[in-house]
């Protein structure tokens, strides 16, 4: 060892030789892909959508998943973040093979999973390019640096830490192991090598063919704190833990000739590349990326704290991942979606956006074909940890509860979809609670939009009777009544009004906006069903 890496490493723990000794090799053949994030706040919504495609390719290839946490930028990292990463993927199914599995809690062989466990694993590399005269200190200031980038900027030159601006790349060892032994701050910069290509190609998996402007900066290795950069920690976890394919947002495009340039001098086998394009939501006229700060739906939690069922956000995504998907999911609806095979040539090269709507529709197709009982259980389960007043409502009437979900469904008389997710239970069936609906009751106005002023006592002193006649066990059905009162379908009232006092929706109309105070919903049957006669005579009296 030199005196200039033992300067820069006076306890270094490991050499290069040690750690290459400690990690076996996987077979060749294995697919092994990786979730990487950044323990700086809510795990967004994107980064689920490339955990899935990461864990659905190695295992749909019998291969590995795994998640390791790149912990090494402090400065950004948040407490409690990896908490939530690992609480996200719980919930969501998401099972890492290897790597983290809670705070403090690994397993696979290839550990640590954490960054910030694996310092000294960086400093023997780090070592060994410094040995090769790859890498060498760097002790320019912040504003040397500054100066730097203003004299580029008024000379019209690309800005970076290269060539003649480079102020220590050829800097005398004796001087620089001095300054070191001063405790003086610096980082490690790697050299890049004068003989490097002007441009570098790589073909990605899903966007294809890239070519790009080579690196010819000298970029920075290990910070003054001696912890790596990003670029630097991940060529050599990728190496060691043997990721075959690193997929991840294409963000990281620009970066590709710094990751190439490690991969190809620290000796290792480059993985290849599969870069995923953002999720986008329309924002006006104009696409942009769900944005943390301005987009809730951005944040992963987002979706387990509104209710939907795990298999919507799946089925979801995936049809964002992969452009046949959702005609295999319709073509299979019974099978898992596990058996769904990804293809990198149908995962788009722009970005997906992102329709809550549809994901609505799709939830509402989920919960339709889930059974009244797991129906039952999944709406208490979510209201017990999301909304205690709700889960106390409830539990106090669990037959009003399940009468509810018998109105949706592939059994239920009108094969009603109602329910996009649970926590939408109360604005979509709290009418059914007696006092919801005595908060809410229904408006003159309201009545008036859908039944002329003239009819509104006529049919109220109708409706009533007919109900009576009901409960002494009258077979009439309301369509009787309607006849009976002058009303009939849109065909006949269209050739002869004159004839007629209305359509049949608007007998209907006002019936529904009395017992229920909507427009729209559950059939009256249904209504009538599960709240009984009795109640909704109640609130057309009381009306």
């Amino acid at each position: 060892m030199n005196k200039l890496t033992k300067a820069i490493f006076p306890n270094l723990k490991y050499s290069k030789e040690d750690i290459l000794n400690k990690y076996k090799r996987r077979d060749e053949n294995t697919v092994v892909t990786r979730l990487a994030p950044s323990p700086t706040g809510f795990l967004h919504i994107g980064g689920v959508y490339t955990a899935m495609i990461n864990e659905h390719i190695a295992h749909q290839n019998g291969g590995v998943f795994m998640l390791r946490i790149e912990d090494t930028d402090k400065k950004r990292e948040q407490d409690g973040a990896v908490d939530i990463i690992c609480e996200v993927f719980k919930r969501l199914g998401l099972n890492p093979d290897e790597g983290v599995i809670t705070p403090g809690e690994e397993k696979g062989e290839y550990g640590p999973y954490t960054q910030s466990e694996r310092v000294d694993i960086y400093h023997a590399f780090a070592a060994d390019l410094v040995e090769r005269g790859l890498a060498y200190p760097c002790f320019a200031t912040e504003e040397e640096l500054n100066e730097i980038r203003d004299k580029q900027t008024l000379n019209k030159e690309t800005p970076g830490y290269y060539g003649k601006y480079a102020l220590y790349r050829d800097y005398p060892v004796d001087e620089a192991i001095k300054r070191i032994e001063a405790k003086e701050e610096f980082v490690l910069r790697f050299r890049v090598p004068e003989d490097e290509p002007q441009r570098v190609s790589i073909t990605d998996l899903i966007k294809g063919e890239i070519e790009m402007d080579n690196n010819f900066n000298d970029f920075v290795l290990l910070k003054n704190d001696m912890v790596p950069t990003y670029h630097f920690a991940h060529a050599i976890d990728d190496y060691l833990m043997g990721t075959t394919v690193v997929i991840r947002g294409d963000e990281w495009i620009s970066s590709l000739p710094i990751h190439i340039e490690l991969f190809k001098y620290l000796g290792f086998k480059r993985p290849d590349y599969a870069h995923v394009a953002p999720v986008m939501k329309m924002d006006g006229e104009s696409r942009r990326k769900l944005s943390k700060r301005k987009d809730p739906e951005a944040n992963a939690m987002f979706y387990i704290e509104k209710g939907y069922p795990v298999k919507a956000i799946y089925a979801y995504l995936y049809t964002l991942i992969n452009s046949n998907f959702e005609e295999w999911y319709l073509q299979n609806p019974t099978l898992d979606l596990s058996e769904f095979k990804f293809t990198y040539e149908n995962m788009g090269i722009d970005g997906p956006l992102f329709d809550l709507q549809k994901l609505d529709n799709i939830s509402r197709e989920i919960i339709y074909n889930t059974d009244v009982d797991t129906n039952v259980k999944n709406m208490l389960d979510w209201a017990y940890e999301f909304d205690n007043s709700l889960y106390n409502r409830l539990t106090q009437n669990l037959e009003l509860l399940t009468n509810i979900f018998k109105t949706q469904g592939p059994d239920s008389a009108e094969h009603r979809k109602d329910l996009a997710n649970y926590s939408s239970f109360i604005s979509e069936f709290g009418f059914l609670y007696n006092d919801i609906f005595e908060q809410n009751p229904p408006s003159r106005e309201l009545l008036l939009e859908n039944v002329s002023e003239a009819n509104v006592e006529l049919l109220r002193t109708e409706y009533l009777k007919y109900f009576e006649e009901l409960k002494n066990g009258s077979e009439k059905t309301m369509k009787d009544l309607a006849k009976e009162l002058g009303y009939t379908d849109k065909k006949k009232y269209t050739k002869n009004p004159e004839a007629y006092r209305g359509m049949f929706p608007e007998f209907y109309h006002f019936l529904r906006i009395l017992a229920t105070g909507k427009t729209q919903g559950i059939s009256m049957d249904d209504v009538i069903k599960v709240i009984g006669l009795d109640e909704v005579i109640r609130r057309v009296k009381e009306f």
